[in-house]
């Protein structure tokens, strides 16, 4: 079964996305950037979504870590936040794949997984 982490403060988020995607996959939730790292030493993870707008590190920071620690993960960033040269040039650099705007929709999420992962 696939693994997916999920990192953002909004806890309200992280409980919407468990229900979401609790069937379809083994779904860890991390509410901190620090806690997310935890998982990804602890679990093999295929695909890591991560909120841009987090406390301690932003998302692309957080996501540009993952992708030289694990880089066989599928890493996708979630924003509010207009798609800026910042991103183009994270994205340029392979630190993430996929770019979603927030609110996310299930069935983009849900095409964005199958397309990379099968």
């Amino acid at each position: 079964m696939m693994t997916i982490l999920y990192v953002d403060h909004e806890i309200n988020n992280l409980n919407s996305f468990k229900a979401t995607f609790r069937r379809d996959a083994t779904v860890f939730v991390a509410s901190s950037t620090r806690e997310g790292l935890e998982i990804l030493q602890e679990h093999k993870i295929d695909v890591i979504f991560a909120d841009h707008q987090m406390p301690e590190m932003t998302g692309l920071e957080f996501l540009k870590l993952a992708s030289k620690q694990f880089p066989a993960s599928i890493r996708i960033i979630l924003t509010g936040n207009a798609y800026t040269d910042e991103f183009k040039i994270a994205a340029g650099k392979g630190y993430f794949h996929s770019y979603v705007n927030k609110p996310w929709d299930e069935q983009q999420l849900r095409r964005l997984m199958t397309t990379h992962l099968f």
